[in-house]
């Protein structure tokens, strides 16, 4: 058509009195929808119908079924796009961020860790700003003052900031990151570990409660993290106490929602591994699940004294102090114990080995897996045991997460 209002190909097109173009079509609503504005030029009208067409094309060739009650066509009209884009523009930091958390398929503990990070070191300061007006002299503002006495957690809302606006730019809302500090996203750490050599973790391990004594080799020999190791229970040991099966961990926070106060999840690393038991401490093993767990398969290893879901890491930390003392070490923390795990893993396996014998992750699969696959594990629990016969000096740290 030309000038007046008609029907053409598809769609429609009128010319205005303001000599401007207005373009419109009948929606499969069969609702006539309206550009959101008119067009100089009467090829521009034509091209925003093109793109309608294409749009509703797609939609039909992409229909979704809805039970027994046949498909449903995903399609917004262009009103209804206009209003939802109106609406993400005008989107603040703590709508976006949060919406941002609970679309992502995370771990429990890690959703409430983003949360919290959110809504206590993140909102205060910048959850009232748009995210489309988000700007670098924000950011850096915001980081000057936040958390500068916790490093770690501020490397963690940092991580997460540039996160949310990394999917921010995705949405087109902007062009470029406005987190941009250089190191941030790091951290030097500001402790260095405390690593016995193997006569004194024995004798750690030999002081401590009895209760304890198989959380303490289980964790220097196995490697296992704290959260892993407290929620083992009777059916995650193998026969004759050859393997432990790391399917779960546990993580506790102080909350005033009782739900979000034990969380149980995967391990770490997001997936279980099997650890073969050094020989040496089978027994102890053994004899501790004679002793202190009851018979059903889901019996915890290390029951809490006083109630609760798990054993309190500061009950075990008070006792872990006393056997520490014992055996002239001080200042070792529960974790130090996984750092003299991954150092003696390392003395008799390859890089790989280790990272698989520790649940650490990496970037391929096939390095992570290589030396169970080889049949190693085996070997490298052996040698573990072999090492526990020496009085080797105080050995070098190294890091294990």
């Amino acid at each position: 058509m030309s000038g007046k209002a008609g029907h053409r190909g598809w769609g429609w097109i009128r010319k205005r009195s303001s000599g401007r173009f207005q373009a419109s079509y009948i929606g499969p609503d069969n609702v006539r929808h309206f550009a959101p504005t008119t067009f100089e030029l009467k090829i521009d009208a034509e091209e925003w119908l093109t793109q309608e067409r294409r749009a509703i094309q797609n939609a039909i060739s992409s229909l979704t079924p809805v039970g027994s009650s046949g498909t449903q066509l995903i399609w917004l009209s262009p009103s209804e796009r206009l209003d939802l884009a109106t609406e993400v523009n005008r989107e603040t930091l703590e709508q976006y961020g949060k919406r941002w958390i609970e679309q992502r398929n995370l771990k429990p503990r890690t959703k409430i860790h983003y949360n919290n990070l959110l809504e206590k070191h993140i909102c205060p300061k910048l959850g009232n700003v748009v995210v489309s007006n988000l700007k670098p002299a924000m950011v850096r503002a915001w980081y000057a003052k936040t958390l500068t006495d916790k490093p770690t957690y501020r490397a963690h809302a940092y991580q997460l900031l540039h996160a949310i606006c990394d999917t921010v730019i995705k949405d087109e809302l902007l062009e470029r990151n406005p987190c941009m500090i250089d190191g941030a996203t790091s951290t030097k750490r500001t402790r260095e570990p405390v690593v016995p050599d193997i006569a004194q973790m024995s004798v750690i391990a030999g002081k401590i409660e009895k209760k304890f004594k198989a959380l303490v080799l289980i964790s220097a020999w196995c490697g296992l993290r704290f959260g892993e190791v407290i929620e083992l229970r009777r059916k995650d040991i193998g026969v004759g106490c050859e393997i432990i099966t790391v399917a779960r961990g546990v993580t506790h926070r102080s909350t005033d929602n009782p739900a979000e106060r034990c969380v149980i999840s995967s391990p770490k690393s997001g997936k279980g591994r099997t650890v073969v038991v050094p020989p040496h401490i089978r027994d102890d093993i053994a004899h501790h699940l004679d002793t202190y767990v009851s018979a059903e398969p889901d019996a915890l290893l290390f029951v809490p004294v006083r109630g609760g879901c798990h054993v309190s890491d500061r009950v075990v930390r008070d006792a872990f102090r006393l056997s520490c003392a014992s055996a002239g070490v001080t200042g070792m923390r529960l974790h130090d114990m996984r750092h003299f795990a991954g150092h003696q893993t390392a003395r008799v396996a390859n890089l790989p080995e280790t990272m698989a014998r520790l649940g650490h992750s990496t970037q391929t699969a096939s390095l992570r897996y290589q030396g169970q696959v080889s049949g190693r594990a085996v070997e490298i629990a052996d040698q573990l045991s072999a090492l526990a016969d020496t009085t080797g000096g105080r050995l070098v740290i190294s890091k294990c997460d």
